[in-house]
């Protein structure tokens, strides 16, 4: 034990918030929501010694717990016990349950009749429940559960909810607790399974970050482009039909979805410039944001009505740039995440100040895509791209030369490329990069083994690669793609160092059975000829077969290259 108290207090204070801070996944679009869930994990800790109790005391007592449930448990005693209540900043309320019974466990658990001064801070985690529940039964148990909250925590700034289940009862604790605290919080970050319930009254003056998302549902296929420029309305989805009214030059993270593709900016006001005061009539412009992220969806409508509805709008959130006074400002954005924008993606980016951006997302936006260069990004570092499917085969917009395109753009600051594509065959990368200082490039389109070694000749500074390596189209593509191809390499090309700079290579396999042992085996090579390399991941499946190819290159006493460097190379499985 003696060498464990040696440790030094920054390993010990990442240990326990290891254990603190657990993960708990969102709904299927990705949402994630970390919630400190691992009070109990620290009890063991709490009696190691008295240097683990010292660092881990903090992180203990200054998180109030109350779990109702399945696993019901609480903390509140023991801090009341303890005196640390008044240092308490935290409130974790995870529930599956009935209001009624909520109410009462907050009442047994002693959290409730003491006001929390130092308690800023509420995450609220409701996860997947399957019990039936009557809003007319419960409708008194709801107003007192919001009514404890309220008393007991009369400082709350921040709250974090994420709501697994598909009934309204999800967030129920919050309803009114959010109203009543609208004025005053700083943070709002809600995330739920089903339809959004909540009812919003009050509006947000301080508000510095927003996000609010709610479960994709679809139906019969996903957003695609057609030849009339319309949206595919087979994407039905639940959409946030009830956003807070917020004071919109205060956010400074603002991320939403799915939104309908119009009156975007109805729920947010600026400021009166005559008495300097925030005016729920003014036109909001973002002065303080940074970072904007936007999820469409459309509203389910199973009438044809409500399809021309859509139709007859879509022009109304594509103005101009010229249109002066219709759009708000973004004067200090820096950060951009579009998805599923189901009308002209180039007029809706113009709204935005492209020459600032940093960071650019486009998901599933396919209207005009194809006619996109990111090089009007003048200062993008990062760009992560889906390259939807081109609606019409044609030699000037169609994936392949859209990517090739994006490979010559002169874009001197970017550094992060990620490309995805949904292309049933591979694609034949450029034979000239103009992107001489990316660092960090994830291509999940399909692609060839000898495709890794041009893109390490080309692009001289690459520290991280992830490819994905997939079947060519017919035996006779590949031998006239490899006769057209130029031949750069001399005699002894498997002893020419690929890379200086990479230590990272990531390698996805879509092959058919039989030929991933082949690849592995390119894999191996190109690897010893990288001096730099520190870790490969593949996926779970291959690890044993890369592994064994590796050792082949390793003990072969003929080769060409020096591999000693492969010893020290771990292999990891790609994360699901």
């Amino acid at each position: 034990m003696t060498n464990f108290n040696n440790l030094p207090p920054c390993i010990l204070t990442r240990i326990f918030e290891y254990l603190f801070w657990a993960g708990v996944c969102g709904s299927d679009q990705a949402e994630r929501l970390v919630l400190p869930i691992g009070q109990y994990e620290l009890l063991a800790c709490l009696k190691v010694s008295h240097a683990w109790r010292k660092r881990a005391a903090g992180l203990f007592y200054r998180t109030a717990l109350v779990s109702v449930g399945t696993n019901a448990s609480t903390n509140i005693r023991l801090i009341l016990e303890s005196g640390y209540a008044p240092k308490t900043t935290r409130l974790v309320l995870s529930i599956n349950t009935e209001p009624d019974k909520l109410a009462k466990h907050l009442l047994a658990s002693e959290f409730v009749g003491f006001e929390w001064p130092s308690i800023d801070t509420l995450y609220f985690y409701h996860p997947q429940s399957h019990v039936k529940q009557s809003s007319m039964d419960q409708d008194k148990a709801i107003d007192d559960v919001n009514q404890y909250l309220l008393a007991s925590m009369p400082n709350l700034e921040h709250i974090y909810a994420l709501s697994a289940t598909c009934d309204s009862f999800g967030l129920y604790a919050l309803d009114d607790l959010i109203n009543d605290r609208m004025p005053y919080l700083k943070t709002l970050t809600v995330v739920a399974q089903g339809a959004l319930k909540l009812g919003f009254h009050g509006q947000a003056q301080l508000l510095k970050q927003l996000t609010m998302h709610t479960a994709h549902v679809l139906d019969c296929g996903e957003l695609s482009a057609s030849s009339d420029d319309e949206p595919n309305y087979s994407l039905q989805t639940h959409v946030l039909l009830n956003v807070p009214r917020v004071y919109a030059e205060s956010l400074v993270l603002l991320d939403i979805g799915p939104i309908v593709p119009t009156n975007i900016w109805a729920p947010f006001f600026g400021h009166n410039e005559q008495s300097n005061v925030p005016d729920l009539n003014t036109l909001p412009n973002f002065t303080c944001l940074r970072k904007l992220r936007l999820v469409f969806g459309v509203q389910a409508s199973r009438s044809e009505e409500g399809r021309k509805t859509h139709r007859v709008s879509k022009h109304k959130n594509n103005p101009k740039p010229e249109d002066s006074g219709t759009y708000p400002l973004f004067p200090q954005l820096e950060s951009l995440t579009v998805e599923r924008y189901p009308y002209n993606i180039l007029l809706f980016l113009e709204n935005f100040p492209r020459g600032q951006l940093l960071h650019l997302e486009l998901h599933k936006c396919p209207h005009h895509f194809f006619e996109l260069s990111l090089s009007v990004f003048s200062k993008l570092q990062s760009a992560c791209v889906d390259v939807p499917e081109a609606p019409h085969a044609s030699k000037d917009q169609n994936e392949e030369t859209w990517i090739s395109r994006a490979f010559n753009d002169h874009m001197p600051t970017l550094r992060s490329l990620s490309l995805c594509a949904s292309i049933a065959h591979h694609v034949d990368l450029p034979s000239t990069y103009q992107l001489v200082h990316l660092q960090h490039l994830d291509l999940s389109i399909g692609m060839r083994s000898v495709e890794i070694e041009k893109l390490l000749l080309e692009l001289k500074h690459l520290r991280s690669l992830c490819v994905t390596i997939t079947e060519v189209l017919s035996k006779t593509h590949e031998y006239l793609s490899r006769s057209m191809r130029p031949k750069k390499y001399t005699k002894n090309k498997y002893s020419r160092v690929l890379s200086t700079t990479l230590e990272q290579l990531i390698i996805r396999l879509d092959l058919a059975h039989g030929r991933q042992r082949r690849a592995l085996a390119k894999a191996a090579w190109v690897a010893a000829r990288v001096p730099s390399i520190l870790t490969i991941h593949t996926q779970q499946a291959y690890l044993n077969d890369l592994a064994s190819c590796i050792n082949n290159v390793r003990a072969n006493k003929q080769a060409p290259v020096d591999a000693r460097h492969l010893s020290n190379v771990r292999l990891e499985a790609i994360p699901l």
